[in-house]
C-alpha cells in the first residue's frame, strides 16, 4: 500500500499481504515475553516502541502468536497501523499496549500513522 519492506528470513514484523483471505484476530493480551527468540504457537511476543522505531522492526512468528506493541517512548504517542488497513492500534500513549493475534500465514507490514517513517513487518509461518 505505502511501500514494500524487504522480508528478512531471520526476523520480520508487519501486515501487508495475507493468503487465504482471513483477517487477523485482535485480542486483549496479557503481559508477554520480550521478542528475543521465536515464540511457540499460541505464545506471545512484545514489540517495544521507542526512539521513534519499533523494536524489533522485523519479526518472524508461528501462526497463532499474539504480538503486543508497548509504547515505551516518553511523552510521545504512536500507533501500530496495518499498511492494508485491516488493523490499527489507535493512539498509544506512553505506557499503553495493543495486542493482536495473527492466525494466517503471510507477511504483514505496518507503520505509525503519526510518524509514517516508523515501519515494521511480521512474517507469520505455519
Amino acid at each position: 500500500m505505502r511501500r514494500t519492506i524487504p522480508i528478512l528470513v531471520a526476523a520480520v514484523l508487519t501486515l501487508a499481504a495475507c493468503s487465504g483471505g482471513s483477517e487477523p484476530t485482535t485480542t486483549a493480551g496479557s503481559p508477554t515475553s520480550e521478542a528475543t527468540s521465536t515464540p511457540s504457537a499460541g505464545e506471545g511476543t512484545t514489540i517495544s516502541i521507542e526512539d521513534f522505531a519499533f523494536h524489533p522492526a522485523d519479526l518472524t512468528v508461528p501462526v497463532g502468536t499474539t504480538i503486543e506493541w508497548r509504547n515505551d517512548e516518553g511523552g510521545v504517542a504512536h500507533t501500530a497501523t496495518s499498511d492494508e488497513g485491516t488493523w490499527d492500534s489507535g493512539t498509544l500513549q506512553p505506557g499503553d499496549t495493543y495486542a493482536l493475534t495473527l492466525d494466517t500465514p503471510g507477511t504483514f507490514t505496518y507503520f505509525c500513522s503519526i510518524h509514517p517513517s516508523m515501519t515494521g513487518s511480521i512474517t507469520v509461518e505455519s
